[in-house]
């Protein structure tokens, strides 16, 4: 009986411990965190406005994933900005010009050159051009502002990032943390587009007649890829291919009536 009693006393000083030592660490955890105010000015400041012109829409906080969330606008712009909970650090910022507003072009000077776009791109980002590969370069129309769409990424982030054509100025971007991708992501080891579509054409056994659509480099499950596709005899062809080793990822073959 002394035995039992004696186990007992043991088990619940263990438990008391475990219980102290849990409670230690969500205390100081909720200690290192930022909060949400420190979170909102960090956003401001990254799309350089203050709380007196802007108009809020949503605040979450996003434990999951670590994260506050802010959603607001101003006379022209829309937001969608995430703030990483510890260090402070922005994961996501979207800018979108609200429905109904036309944002003229300023044509003062020339339209600006795709290397201006990415000289703009890598300063605010503040990069060097040693330090990325832009995987995307397309010039668009959207709600009547000309702009450069550019996809670029790093060894642990993907970007999107939109640029007024003509002023310069940044009118949306994407960032995506790409940590647990292993993979080095120096575009040296990449086997190139042309040698995709080589081995993607070799796979189909299609020499001749070849109308090709579109060779894009992507990532997928944080794997580097090229999307291949293209035609041939009524036959659309449809292959993803490993950027490292030229592994075919995989393919598809459709009837293009």
């Amino acid at each position: 009986m002394k035995n039992k009693n004696i186990y007992n006393i043991i088990i619940t000083i263990i438990a008391i411990v475990l219980l102290a030592i849990v409670i230690f660490l969500i205390i100081n955890n909720r200690k290192s965190l930022i909060t949400e105010e420190e979170a909102l000015d960090i956003a401001l400041r990254n799309v350089n406005t203050t709380r007196e012109n802007i108009t809020m829409t949503s605040t979450n906080k996003d434990h999951s994933d670590n994260k506050y969330k802010f959603e607001f606008f101003d006379n022209n712009y829309e937001y969608d900005i995430e703030i990483d909970m510890t260090s402070g650090r922005v994961i996501k910022i979207e800018k979108d010009v609200r429905k109904g507003v036309n944002i003229e072009n300023d044509t003062s000077d020339n339209q600006i050159t795709l290397e201006e776009a990415k000289e703009v791109a890598l300063s605010y980002l503040n990069l060097d051009n040693s330090e990325v590969t832009f995987t995307k370069n397309k010039l668009d129309l959207e709600n009547g502002i000309l702009i450069y769409e550019l996809e670029l990424f790093t060894t642990d982030m993907e970007y999107e990032i939109d640029i007024n054509a003509y002023n310069k100025e940044i009118i949306r971007v994407e960032k995506d943390n790409k940590n647990n991708y292993n993979i080095d992501n120096n575009s040296k080891n990449y086997i190139g587009s042309d040698k995709a579509k080589d081995i993607a054409l070799n796979h189909s056994g299609i020499s001749d007649n070849v109308i090709w659509k579109r060779t894009e480099f992507d990532f997928e499950n944080n794997i580097p890829i090229y999307e291949v596709e293209f035609y041939c005899n009524n036959m659309e062809y449809n292959y993803e291919i490993n950027a490292i080793n030229g592994n075919i990822i995989k393919y598809e073959i459709d009837r293009d009536y």
